[in-house]
């Protein structure tokens, strides 16, 4: 560069626009599309559930048909909104290299396809989801034993007996609850009833939060020992 053209490149009384003096225009970045995100994390929200199915797989063979209908339903609910989230990934772009368009009427095409999918996907897992906890509730009405009326009472007064020493410690209480609920007497389908089990827990003073998740751990050994 010349000693001229260094003094041209500096000299701020040339016209404006010209090379001398050019216009800097600040172009402030897009910030990246909330909606655009939350589409591309679906492929791991639903690698997560298709985990959960294919290990589960074993299971699903000893479910009535009724339950392995409900379950392939609320798989092929999950599995389908990676489809859904490209389908509206791919919508998105073409609107956005549509050059017939104004940049501002292809980014709002844009955004409203890509919530269009977000809103499908949404959608796919709740049914998913509530497919499943119809399942979940039958197939443990079906696996949980009965106990019968005259049996109850003294059940009531073991299950408290061997109980009362871990209810300050709900960790060993729930373990506890889970061997309960493998014996095949009157204390094991009193645990393994999940209504009075809510109820047993409460009348003992534990925290809903914690009742709630022995009653998960609870359920869960019963039908998994029905499907052993």
């Amino acid at each position: 560069m010349t000693e001229n053209q260094t003094n041209l490149s500096s000299d701020t009384t040339a016209p404006v626009g010209s090379e001398a003096n050019p216009i800097v225009v600040d172009v402030r970045p897009f910030a990246p599309d909330a909606v655009d995100t939350a589409i591309a994390s679906t492929g791991a929200a639903v690698g997560r559930y298709e985990a959960a199915f294919r290990s589960s797989a074993d299971l699903s063979a000893n479910l009535p048909a009724d339950l392995r209908q409900i379950v392939s339903e609320a798989a092929s609910a999950i599995t389908s909104t990676l489809a859904t989230a490209n389908n509206g990934r791919i919508k998105a772009d073409d609107f956005r290299a549509d050059v017939r368009l104004y940049p501002e009427g292809r980014e709002m095409l844009a955004s409203e396809a890509l919530k269009a999918a977000r809103d499908k996907v949404s959608q796919s897992f709740e049914d998913a989801d509530a497919r499943l906890l119809v399942a979940d509730a039958s197939l443990y009405e079906a696996a949980r034993p009965r106990l019968s009326a005259e049996a109850a009472m003294p059940a009531r007064a073991d299950l408290q007996m061997m109980t009362q020493r871990h209810m300050g410690s709900p960790a060993t209480l729930a373990d506890v609850l889970k061997r309960f609920a493998q014996r095949g007497d009157a204390v094991g389908a009193l645990v393994a009833d999940s209504t009075y089990l809510g109820d047993f827990l409460a009348a003992n003073g534990l925290d809903p939060e914690v009742s709630d998740s022995i009653r998960t751990v609870v359920r869960a050994e019963v039908v998994n020992l029905d499907l052993s």
